[in-house]
């Protein structure tokens, strides 16, 4: 076949227009990644620039809070005695936490304590039941000479 048949320039045309179709795909996808990246990196900044109205709101308030304004006598006189009633408030927690950690102490010592009077007993019980074992199987057998002896008392009471 030549060159110039029309099969051969329509498998020509049909081929340049399969390499530019996918050509064009490539172009398609790459511009389509774009687009998604795009939108993501849109919605980021979106959340962003939404995250930063709220840090502004946030200290605004706090500055809002913070904002200091002479005292009057009267409101220094209460804000020492609020100090002063702090101060106990402190000393009585620190009390009691000091009593909550002896109290936290004993328990240990205790469970300590108890811990070894179960761990001797357990070894006693274990001793005992070794010895009561033992007994009872000495029981069980027949000494020969009370075998013997109750053979004979028998013979003389009858």
């Amino acid at each position: 076949m030549d060159r110039s048949s029309p099969s051969s320039e329509l498998k020509e045309i049909i081929q340049e227009q399969k390499a530019e179709i996918n050509n064009l795909n490539d172009k398609l996808l790459r511009v389509e990644w774009v687009i998604n990246y795009l939108e993501q990196r849109n919605k980021q900044l979106e959340d962003e620039h939404t995250l930063i109205d709220l840090q502004q709101i946030r200290e605004d308030q706090q500055a809002a809070r913070r904002h200091i304004h002479e005292m009057t006598p009267i409101e220094q006189e209460i804000e020492a005695d609020r100090e002063t009633w702090l101060e106990r408030v402190n000393i009585h927690l620190e009390k009691l936490l000091a009593k909550a950690n002896r109290d936290k102490d004993m328990l240990r010592h205790m469970k300590h304590h108890y811990w070894t009077r179960m761990r001797v007993n357990k070894a006693r019980v274990k001793v005992l039941k070794k010895r009561l074992s033992q007994a009872l199987k000495r029981q069980k057998r027949l000494n020969p000479l009370r075998v013997l002896a109750e053979a004979s008392l028998a013979e003389h009471n009858a």
